[in-house]
């Protein structure tokens, strides 16, 4: 059965869906919405309440050369504490109208309740790019490959991600956006602190964005994690908020 939660979040966006008649996301947040439910169903065991706070500034200074800092706190077990906080600077080069690459750095403390406090270093190189577009539908994805070394034990553990993402307006082109994406998390190898090669997890979100400023968005969203492990696998139900501002 699928949690009263996920029946709320599901009901929620297909009424957001329904306000546009005809629109060609309503298949598309359907399926993400059925496929929020049937992991849920077929994988969670654990779970965890959680809220994350995504803050980012993003900005061209050169020709085709975009500078971006995320910074993003994560409360954890129940939304009562922060359980891991994240720093990430990146910079991008513009290869085409529809591509971007980013070499970036990504610092992450991890604060658990049942386990000594970690600190991690990332480094990440990704390629964001237009998939295209179906009627009013705009897809684009992300590519990621992260080298990530933990404080006190440097085994190398590579990480591949691969993010879908969908958005459409609700109204002008200036005015709020339905997005929804699905982001798959693969090991390439087995790291002495923890990683195992294999599927790692698998995030799945369904928001709303909205531009509240010149220049700033705020993007509410429910988002949806499936963390798999050689035990049991935790299912994490997260209300997801991101402010970002572009210059």
């Amino acid at each position: 059965m699928v949690s009263r939660s996920n029946e709320r979040c599901i009901a929620v966006f297909g009424l957001l869906c329904a306000r546009r008649p005809g629109s060609l996301l309503r298949p598309f947040f359907g399926c993400a919405a059925a496929g929020l439910a049937s992991v849920t169903t077929a994988f969670a065991q654990d779970h965890d309440l959680q809220q994350w706070t995504v803050f980012v500034a993003q900005g061209t200074v050169a020709d085709d050369i975009v500078v971006q800092v995320d910074v993003q706190p994560r409360m954890t077990n129940n939304a009562s504490r922060l359980g891991q906080f994240q720093l990430s600077p990146s910079i991008g080069y513009k290869v085409s109208k529809k591509a971007t690459v980013y070499l970036g750095y990504m610092y992450v403390h991890t604060d658990p309740v049942d386990r000594p406090a970690t600190d991690e270093n990332r480094i990440y190189q990704h390629v964001i790019y237009r998939v295209g577009k179906i009627g009013d539908v705009s897809i684009t994805a992300r590519t990621r490959l992260e080298e990530r070394t933990l404080v006190g034990d440097e085994d190398l553990s590579v990480r591949f991600r691969q993010q879908l993402r969908a958005q459409v307006p609700l109204g002008d082109k200036d005015d709020a956006k339905l997005v929804a994406w699905t982001e798959a998390f693969y090991n390439l190898n087995d790291a002495n602190w923890g990683p195992h090669a294999g599927l790692d997890r698998w995030r799945n979100l369904i928001g709303v964005d909205i531009p509240i400023a010149q220049g700033f968005m705020v993007e509410p969203a429910y988002l949806d994690q499936i963390v798999f492990r050689t035990g049991q696998d935790r299912h994490d139900q997260i209300a997801n908020v991101t402010l970002s501002y572009h210059f």
